[in-house]
């Protein structure tokens, strides 16, 4: 398997198993520049955007192993987004609390926060303070390992072309067996 054609030209087909193995790949990239970013330098967090190009290469290989055209993989980026938002949402109170505390307070109108300053100023402070990126850390990473899966689940399971497509021949690990 050559990881610098299946993550790197949107060219050709992949099956579903090199598209997974790609994704682990690429899944673990991402983590550690989450984790490089977070202890190391908020620089590594630049990193995160080339690897959208990654991804788009491997889902794009993927789904012209399909028959379909890669520009499906902004429904699957679309898909990120919605489902990311979704399961950040149900985790953060449960793996961020004091992140989903801050929030919480940011949520409500100007004049209640208003009136929480007046009141309970010590208080108020504490729970306003930004959230750091570690304390979000973990929901995250949580949030991103299950859109992961779950997309990789949705474009590993596409029925692969068994012949010749516009796209080019089948891969080996999609080729029929004879």
């Amino acid at each position: 398997m050559d990881m610098k054609h299946v993550l790197l030209s949107s060219k050709g087909r992949i099956g579903p198993r090199v598209f997974l193995r790609g994704l682990v790949v690429l899944t673990a990239a991402f983590i550690l520049v989450q984790m490089a970013g977070n202890f190391v330098s908020p620089l590594f967090g630049l990193l995160a955007y080339p690897m959208v190009y990654a991804y788009a290469c491997l889902f794009s290989k993927r789904l012209h192993d399909a028959g379909h055209s890669g520009w499906l993989f902004l429904l699957f980026l679309l898909g990120y987004f919605v489902a990311n938002m979704v399961i950040t949402g149900l985790f953060l109170p449960i793996l961020s609390p004091v992140a989903f505390e801050a929030y919480s307070v940011f949520g409500q109108d100007l004049a209640g926060l208003m009136e929480a300053m007046r009141t309970q100023s010590e208080e108020f402070e504490h729970l306003t303070a930004l959230p750091t990126q570690s304390s979000l850390l973990l929901t995250t990473l949580t949030s991103f390992l299950l859109t992961s899966a779950l997309l990789g689940f949705i474009a590993s399971r596409l029925p692969s072309d068994p012949g010749p497509n516009r796209y080019g021949p089948p891969h080996a690990s999609s080729a029929p067996h004879s």
